[in-house]
């Protein structure tokens, strides 16, 4: 038996100096609020160039007016035209002289924003590093409770701060500097597509208004109307606190009268203004207590802390702080964004295609009502992905890369022919089948099976009609192919010569033939779509080795950089593929490829692979492969490099949950788990 407390709260991340690209953060899935080390966002400035300090949550979204006053729409763009065959296909994907302005509009609209930056302030002032000493600070992963001490000028403070229901963060400060001296500020910004999604100089372009409380709201000591463009938010301050609009958009907290050494307050965002769900510190700290500990307790667990191999207590840290960290930020109500609820990535826009790269693992792992919650967003999104796949003459729901809440597909000169996201719904829907409604089940369904199929039916009908039209058929050799413009997963080479991409072709096929055994639980055949599944072209190999495309040459060589996915899909889906060309390839590719240039969601699915093939110990060794965008900060972060607009990447954290429903003890590595199914494809 896996005790989990201790397991868990043995990797609380510890910090005793100022980490620029290890802040720690809390959260709820959908609201997150990441501090330095004193609790708050006091040093913003000097982590905005690492790792910013930014409150957001899944609901904060942003449009910039354009210079009319309006907003562009895809019928501003200028199209990129192909041909394939006699079929003339339309994407955004190059930006032409004098349609700069709504192309790049359109890439950065709607972004997400920060809400609040809160900082603490001493006489008045700034707080400058030098005025910090003694500092340690720790965030308990078990509570979700960043705890946070310091001396300011010599002077003891403790912070604790937690994420409360909602949007809402809570904050409670002892210090007996708090009566005469420390105060806190409360700064709203104006949005920005940019990492920080801050625009703290444009003072003139939002408002911040107070607003009379509701006589039924005795909680809020101050209520503020947050006006942008668009948008508006209600603020509510409560505690035991006082507050006060001091500048155009800073208002000051401090202690109230009669009270000497301790404060506390809650501030939380809402589209309403009646009383929030969060009122008070306590009742943060405790719906934070609750919401961990079901999180903890409820699931799988794996340990792998007592096994032979050295670096087994850096792989469960890695794989507890990817539990915490993908819990607090990609378990919203919309797809993640591949910073999650940190910072600003691709203008805060979430990327389809990593999706299941977040989240898939919480079907394993027992938590699938938290991947679920993000899958009502392709529902609810169907008639956009029906119009995206229509405007190219195709049957079906088009599932674009990039995008917001709006299901816009956001110009690119990559993503528009992007193809790997479409069976993603498939492959998710599958999983929390299997979990639910299998003989290896990870945990008890609310629902029949029957309710769960007639749930999603539309949505497996529209995404599988799409693939099957997109496919087509080479009569020549009976197959159906998969024929450019397209890019791979790689995201590399002439999209106009893409042929063919294996891991593609494959997920077609395992997509087309899931989908086709959904709805014959449901008595309705589908055999154009079992058909296509069948029929689909095998992986195309040249001399001897798994081939980027079909006819290309030079996948070792050339193109011997970024994901190599070629090697994916007999880990992923379990694809037909001679495994003795399957391990070839393998050892060329460790031979040949920039290992730098790799991302940290590839570590996993090569791990995958050999896992695929019996190789365990291989397996381990790539989830652990020393390089630059496979490291975790103290934080857990999985960090890109040098990437400055990459501080953090939760693709790769999901990654490695999901490899791990895969693995097996050997002699180095003992696998401990409970209540996980084993990965089953």
């Amino acid at each position: 038996m896996i005790h989990r407390e201790n397991l868990i709260r043995q990797f609380n991340p510890v910090l005793n100096n100022i980490a620029a690209d290890s802040p720690l953060t809390v959260g709820n899935g959908s609201f997150a609020f990441t501090a330095d080390v004193t609790g708050m966002q006091t040093l913003y400035d000097i982590y905005s160039d690492k790792c910013p300090l930014l409150t957001m949550a899944t609901e904060a979204w942003h449009r910039t007016p354009n210079k009319e006053g309006s907003f562009y729409g895809p019928e501003n763009i200028m199209m990129t035209e192909y041909q394939r065959d006699n079929r003339a296909l339309r994407y955004p994907v190059k930006c032409f002289t004098g349609n700069e302005e709504e192309y790049n509009w359109l890439r950065e609209n709607p972004h997400r924003y920060n809400l609040l930056r809160l900082g603490l302030k001493l006489d008045g002032r700034e707080i400058l590093p030098s005025d910090l000493s003694d500092i340690n600070q720790t965030l308990d992963l078990y509570t979700g409770v960043l705890t946070s001490k310091f001396k300011l000028d010599g002077k003891r403070v403790k912070v604790e701060t937690v994420a409360g229901s909602g949007m809402s963060v809570a904050v409670r400060i002892d210090s007996e500097i708090l009566k005469d001296r420390l105060s806190i500020e409360a700064e709203f910004p104006y949005a920005s597509p940019d990492k920080t999604g801050s625009d703290f100089g444009s003072v003139d372009r939002h408002s911040t208004l107070v607003q009379p409380a509701p006589k039924d709201n005795k909680k809020t000591v101050l209520l503020l109307l947050r006006k942008m463009d668009e948008v508006e938010k209600y603020v509510h301050i409560c505690g035991e606190v006082e507050a006060e609009l001091t500048d155009t958009h800073k208002v000051t907290l401090s202690i109230p009268d009669g009270r000497k050494k301790s404060m506390s307050f809650c501030i939380s965002f809402s589209e309403e203004k009646g009383r929030p769900k969060t009122t008070g510190y306590r009742q943060a700290f405790e719906q934070s207590g609750k919401r961990l500990y079901a999180f903890w307790n409820k699931g799988a667990m794996i340990d792998v802390s007592s096994s032979p191999d050295k670096r087994a207590s850096e792989l469960q840290r890695r794989i507890i702080l990817s539990m915490y960290l993908t819990f607090i930020q990609c378990t919203g109500k919309l797809p993640p964004q591949e910073t999650g609820l940190t910072c600003n990535s691709w203008y805060g826009r979430f990327h389809l295609e990593m999706h299941p790269i977040h989240a898939a693992y919480l079907a394993l792992y027992g938590r699938g009502d938290l991947l679920e919650k993000s899958l009502d967003f392709y529902t609810n999104s169907l008639k956009a992905a029906k119009k995206l796949a229509g405007d190219n003459g195709y049957a079906g729901a088009r599932w674009p890369k990039m995008t917001s809440y709006l299901a816009d597909q956001a110009p690119s000169p990559i993503a528009p022919l992007l193809i790997w996201q479409q069976p993603h719904v498939i492959y998710m829907l599958e999983l929390l089948r299997r979990a639910r409604y299998s003989e290896h089940r990870a945990e008890v369904p609310l629902i029949s099976e029957e309710e769960f199929l007639e749930k999603y039916k539309d949505l497996i009908i529209e995404t599988a009609e799409f693939m099957a039209d997109f496919a087509e058929y080479d009569e020549k050799n009976n197959r159906y192919v998969l024929k450019p413009p397209l890019y791979s997963v790689q995201e590399k080479g002439n999209p106009e010569e893409i042929f063919n991409p294996p891991y593609e072709l494959a997920y077609w096929s395992f997509g087309l033939e899931t989908a086709y055994r959904w709805m014959e639980k449901l008595s309705v055949k589908k055999e154009k779509w079992l058909k296509v599944a069948r029929l689909m072209a095998k992986a195309p190999v040249e001399d001897g080795l798994l081939a980027a495309y079909e006819g290309f040459k030079g996948t070792y060589d050339e193109l011997n950089m970024d994901h190599p996915s070629m090697l994916f899909a007999k880990g992923f889906v379990g694809a037909e593929v001679d495994d003795e060309i399957l391990k070839a390839s393998m050892e060329r590719m460790k031979e040949t490829w920039d290992f730098d240039s790799l991302w940290g969601w590839d570590f996993a699915f090569l791990a995958m692979t050999y896992a695929k093939l019996g190789m365990y110990d291989e397996a381990f060794d790539m989830l652990l492969y020393k390089t630059s965008k496979n490291t975790y900060a103290v934080n857990g972060n999985n960090v890109q490099g040098t990437r400055k607009d990459l501080p953090l990447y939760l693709p790769g954290n999901g990654s490695l949950l999901l490899a791990l429903s895969a693995m097996k003890s050997t002699e180095k590595w003992y696998v401990e788990t409970e209540g996980i199914m084993k990965y089953p494809f």
